[in-house]
């Protein structure tokens, strides 16, 4: 689907030096979309080289689970939230693309050619500059998760998974909460394994009292014990 263009462009942080007259020059050579949750943006090896700026909405990097056994399992990579950007890896390099974009919400993008892309970067050293600093942040980013997915036991990467979600109870702070269970196979993405390891994992830690069910969240009863299983370091 597609929608008209609206000048929300300057809700892209990567544009956000840019004069509004520059913006909206921009924003005519983009190609609107909006997709509903669960919708593939593009998916790996395709040959597109469009970079999509998020103006509302979020979507979801994903790849095949290594560990994969089931048709939907995958691996979560990042999470691209309202305000930034994604795809820019095929226009610099001319390559296919190296994984699956989801949308996880009903998300509008915009989307801008590969080579008008790479004159924009080419034109504005303040633009050129906040992408080098955001590659670095994935090359680091990538490396603490090749490291967890080769170095944890899927039942590691469970406990760290947890871990990464809960949040302090505001009620009594010394206990952790996470207030909204994400979907087992939404843990599993995240974790990358098999959404029956994240039950069982679950399971266990229900059993011996470490976790438990509360409505539509979950109560972390031992936080201690839960970074130890995870061999955290948080």
């Amino acid at each position: 689907m597609k929608s008209n263009a609206s000048d929300r462009l300057c809700n892209i942080a990567l544009l956000e030096d840019l004069s509004p007259e520059n913006r909206r020059e921009l924003e005519k050579l983009c190609t609107w979309h909006v997709y509903d949750v669960d919708d593939i943006v593009f998916d790996s090896e395709t040959d597109s080289r469009e970079v999509y700026f998020v103006v509302s909405g979020a979507v979801r990097i994903v790849t095949d689970s290594p560990y994969k056994r089931e048709k939907d399992e995958q691996v979560t990579f990042a999470e691209i939230s309202s305000g930034n950007y994604f795809g820019e890896l095929a226009a610099i390099d001319n390559l296919p693309r190296s994984a699956r974009v989801i949308s996880t919400e009903t998300t509008e993008l915009a989307s801008l050619g590969g080579a008008g892309f790479l004159k924009l970067v080419a034109s504005n050293p303040s633009v050129s500059l906040k992408l080098v600093k955001r590659l670095a942040k994935i090359i680091r980013s990538l490396d603490k998760r090749v490291a967890e997915l080769s170095t944890l036991s899927e039942s590691e990467r469970v406990y760290s998974e947890l871990i990464r979600i809960a949040r302090p109870d505001p009620i009594n702070p010394d206990n952790w909460t996470i207030p909204n269970m994400p979907k087992h196979n939404e843990i599993a993405s995240w974790a990358g394994t098999s959404r029956e390891t994240v039950a069982q994992v679950i399971g266990d830690l229900a059993r011996t009292g470490v976790v438990e069910r509360r409505n539509f969240g979950m109560a972390i009863n031992d936080l201690q014990r839960l970074r130890l299983l995870a061999k955290s370091s948080h």
